[in-house]
């Protein structure tokens, strides 16, 4: 319902000022100061007396978006009675998104206030409201302009390897002189440990708090309200970016960029393959079980960890057995099988001469894996030619677009999944031999987290086997090689 607003009112009719400079780093509007807008604000109302009960203000944010800005409260102020006019400066002011600028004077004529600038013409008759609606068109022109311009520099910027624009990258400064961002002395190293702690097992939630606790905080371009506290969020969009390894995320793409990486090739391979993982495996990130997401029953199913059982002892139970009954049992304390992988690392870290059969299996393993990644990459090409060959059969109107566009969502996805398999293997053939990691991993047990542990047994076990049965189940260790 149009609340109508009085012709002759009793009281002055009160005023919500409306000012937003759009900064935009330095390239926007900053020298229409809040002071400045006020001033002329105040000014309008003195003249056509009213009160102004209130003044709303967005610095830095562009008037292209509607979300996050104080402009929205600002007209539910004129939709609940608390004001009747809104003024701002000029009415390029309110948005220059057509569609916003629009629905923004409906809302507030509706609700019977009105919209006024302080500085344009304001009559309310067919000829101003034509007028203004003209205002507000110009307004959406030269942000739809200045939007093009930029999109073209940022483009050039991208094709040259630099950012599309200059805002933090955390572990980095910016280089005004080259406009380059260079490692941070403090922040760079802390960033390269982050990825290191995160391939070794440790959860992102565990380094978020690791961030926290020592003071360090995120940066403007990575959190909607300047620097402050990390979150989960905030620590997998740094990481997942890939500007600490020199690359650019164009598009949901990893470009190579000129700036300075601080962490090498290896290390970003092994965090994609780590990060992999935990996306499949993602109960299994944070949990204190040493072997959470590495045991499995004879049956097939994988077992959980939990404190079963009345007096609450630390067991894996299969999903299957209580979930489905798929057979009586199920269950084996999480004392004994975690026993039966310590013998079993101790057994591989016993030293033998280099024609024993773990040596020769695990030479073995790095022949197989040098071979499937060769043909895991000629399999990556011959897709590679097939999505350029159904792209030339649509351009020649060979195949209908929906057909197309399904056959390429499929080669698509199939790249990408031989393009994870191969870049597991590469990192698995970089790693130490399963003998020197078995040793590390004993020598420095007592030291290290559960979650470091369990991405060490990762690295050299596909999953333990139980067999449940009384008066002790039995296990089978399947290895990585």
């Amino acid at each position: 319902m149009r609340r109508p607003l009085a012709v002759v009112p009793d009281v002055p009719p009160r005023a919500i000022a409306y000012v937003r400079v759009s900064d935009e780093g330095g390239r926007g509007d900053a020298l229409l100061s809040p002071e400045i807008q006020v001033a002329a604000i105040r000014a309008h109302c003195e003249r056509s007396g009213y009160e102004l009960v209130d003044v709303l203000e967005d610095v830095d944010l562009t008037g292209r978006f509607w979300r996050r800005r104080q402009v929205e409260t600002a007209v539910s102020a004129i939709e609940s009675g608390a004001a009747d006019v809104l003024v701002v400066w000029k009415v390029s002011r309110v948005a220059r998104n057509r569609r916003d600028w629009a629905i923004a004077v409906d809302r507030v004529e509706g609700a019977g206030g009105r919209l006024e600038s302080a500085t344009e013409p304001n009559d309310q008759n067919a000829s101003g409201k034509f007028a203004r609606g003209m205002l507000a068109e110009l307004a959406a022109f030269e942000s739809d302009r200045i939007g093009e311009g930029w999109q073209e520099v940022h483009a050039r910027r991208i094709a040259a390897g630099r950012p599309a624009n200059g805002k933090p990258r955390w572990g980095y400064t910016y280089d005004a002189e080259t406009k380059l961002h260079v490692p941070d002395t403090v922040t760079g190293p802390v960033l390269a440990e982050v990825y290191r702690r995160y391939i070794a097992g440790e959860s992102v939630y565990a380094l978020t708090r690791w961030l926290n606790e020592r003071g360090f905080r995120t940066s403007d371009g990575y959190s909607s309200r300047g620097p402050g506290l990390w979150s989960s969020r905030s620590l997998r969009r740094v990481l997942d970016s890939g500007f600490a390894a020199g690359l650019l995320l164009v598009g949901g793409e990893h470009r190579p960029g000129v700036h300075e990486p601080v962490i090498d090739s290896d290390t970003w391979e092994a965090y994609l393959v780590a990060r992999e993982r935990r996306r499949v495996h993602r109960g299994s990130e944070r949990s204190q079980y040493l072997l959470s997401g590495l045991v499995r029953c004879e049956c097939g199913s994988a077992m959980t960890a939990g404190q079963f059982g009345d007096n609450h002892v630390p067991k894996y139970r299969c999903k299957a057995a209580v979930e489905q009954g798929a057979h009586r049992g199920g269950y084996v304390t999480a004392a004994l099988v975690e026993g039966a992988v310590i013998d079993w690392l101790r057994d591989l870290a016993v030293e033998v001469d280099e024609s024993t059969a773990a040596a020769s299996a695990a030479a073995s393993a790095r022949v197989r894996q040098a071979h499937d990644v060769r043909r895991l990459e000629r399999e990556i090409r011959a897709l590679d030619e097939q999505l350029v060959d159904l792209t030339r059969q649509l351009v020649r109107k060979l195949v209908p677009e929906a057909a197309y566009v399904t056959l390429r969502d499929e080669l698509t996805a199939q790249q990408t999944h031989l393009q994870q398999q191969a870049r597991e293997l590469g990192v698995q053939s970089r790693r130490e031999p399963p003998r020197q990691v078995a040793r590390d991993l004993l020598a420095q047990w007592d030291v290290l987290p559960v979650e470091h542990r369990r991405q060490s047994l990762h690295d050299l076990m596909r999953h333990v086997v139980v067999t449940p049965g009384r008066p002790r189940a039995t296990f089978r260790i399947v290895e990585a090689w």
